[in-house]
């Protein structure tokens, strides 16, 4: 049985608020959405949020509070770690765009 991507993009998200559980509901959906924010392609993180706009199915409340919030924010979001800055050097230099989890 194969899985869909937005089945992998749901699965990965819900695994991101599970790492949190153990932080205040608030916290936990505040974490999920910097990671999801900061770590995800641009690709996934606008497949993710049309199915939040499409009702949530399969989504963990945390998660759903997460993307609910990551929904409002704008622009792109800023280098994280030395390995994205490296990979931001090397990308702009070979006209490339490769900053995130999805390689």
């Amino acid at each position: 049985m194969t899985r869909s991507t937005l089945d992998n993009l749901i699965y990965m998200a819900n695994q991101i608020g599970r790492e949190f559980a153990n932080q205040r509901a608030a916290e936990a959906a505040k974490a999920t959405c910097d990671h999801i924010w900061h770590f995800w392609d641009p690709r996934m993180r606008t497949m993710i949020l049309a199915h939040l706009r499409d009702g949530a199915a399969g989504l963990d409340p945390v998660v759903v509070s997460a993307l609910t919030e990551l929904d409002k924010t704008t622009g792109e979001p800023r280098s994280m770690t030395k390995a994205t800055k490296f990979n931001q050097a090397i990308d702009a230099a070979a006209d490339r765009d490769l900053m995130s989890d999805a390689g």
